[in-house]
């Protein structure tokens, strides 16, 4: 739209003049950026990652802490991504809410009922299933790209990884157990061989 809008007065038997008429409505909408969201997202990938190498090999006196490092940021994630309107009701993230509260009673009430292991199993329905939609929400198809890039690169020493706790003794240093223990982190395989969790706590990490 224009700044200026003429008024022709030569009908009123006037001369014609201009009126300035500013019709432009200034309005200030909160624009809140994502960049410490999407930071916080890469923080949690390589914790995924390398979290067991810090349980086995750098810190493994402080194992125990560091299996509940990714709960604060991703609790975190879900919240920031709550207020600004990024993490939206849907059946698939209300269905497994539902799902995670209803396990919770069952554990309790019907099951073991003890209160700090359900608590524990049920943070991955509540917690971490929620956290896909605001990754999803706030990645990009470039984030997306990068961290495909940079997992083909982490696998490239992963793998080599993997072949030397293969062929090791599990009382090897590459094969120490979560906490730094010497009996092992593989789990018993065939023909005497172990399956190898390479920088994860367990083997079944290789497998995401």
């Amino acid at each position: 739209m224009s700044k200026f809008s003429t008024v022709d007065d030569e009908k009123l038997g006037g001369p014609k003049k201009v009126r300035n008429v500013d019709k432009r409505v200034k309005t200030q909408f909160p624009v809140h950026s994502n960049k410490s969201l999407k930071i916080w997202i890469w923080v949690y990938f390589f914790l995924w990652i390398f979290e067991g190498s810090l349980r086995k090999w750098v810190l493994p006196g402080l194992s125990q802490p560091l299996l509940l490092i990714r709960d604060p940021i991703v609790l975190w994630l879900i919240i920031i991504a709550s207020r600004r309107g990024l993490l939206k009701s849907n059946f698939y993230l209300n269905g497994i809410v539902v799902l995670g509260l209803f396990s919770i009673f069952t554990a309790l009430f019907f099951g073991h009922g003890n209160f700090f292991v359900t608590i524990y199993g049920a943070r991955i329905l509540l917690l971490y299933f929620p956290v896909i939609f605001v990754i999803g929400a706030v990645f990009n198809q470039e984030d997306i790209i990068k961290m495909g890039k940079i997992v083909l690169l982490i696998a490239i020493p992963m793998t080599v990884l993997i072949g030397l706790q293969f062929y090791s003794p599990q009382s090897a240093w590459v094969n120490r157990a979560v906490g730094g223990g010497d009996e092992g982190a593989g789990f018993s395989g065939a023909l005497g061989f172990f399956r190898p969790p390479g920088t994860f706590s367990f083997t079944n990490g290789n497998t995401l």
